[in-house]
């Protein structure tokens, strides 16, 4: 693996936090996955959709979300992962 720096948007940084903590990895594993998913499968042709990727990766990890009352108490498991 090689090492590089990226600075993000605020926003865009933000949603990394948040996408990484719900599938309970680091947030450059997370970037990795989004990465590959939209170079080796999403054609080039496809206008890039926001978000897209990251909404696929967390559709095939659903049953690794953890708690099982996760849509009962999200906030309070969501508010917990941004500390």
């Amino acid at each position: 693996m090689k090492r590089t720096q990226i600075y993000f948007p605020k926003e865009l940084h933000d949603d990394l936090k948040v996408g990484a903590a719900i599938m309970k990895i680091s947030m450059s594993e997370y970037i990795r996955k989004l990465l590959e998913e939209s170079l080796y499968f999403r054609p080039m042709k496809d206008k890039p959709l926001k978000k897209k990727a990251s909404l696929m990766i967390l559709a095939d990890n659903a049953v690794n979300l953890g708690k099982p009352d996760l849509a009962k108490n999200f906030r309070k498991y969501f508010e917990e992962s941004l500390r």
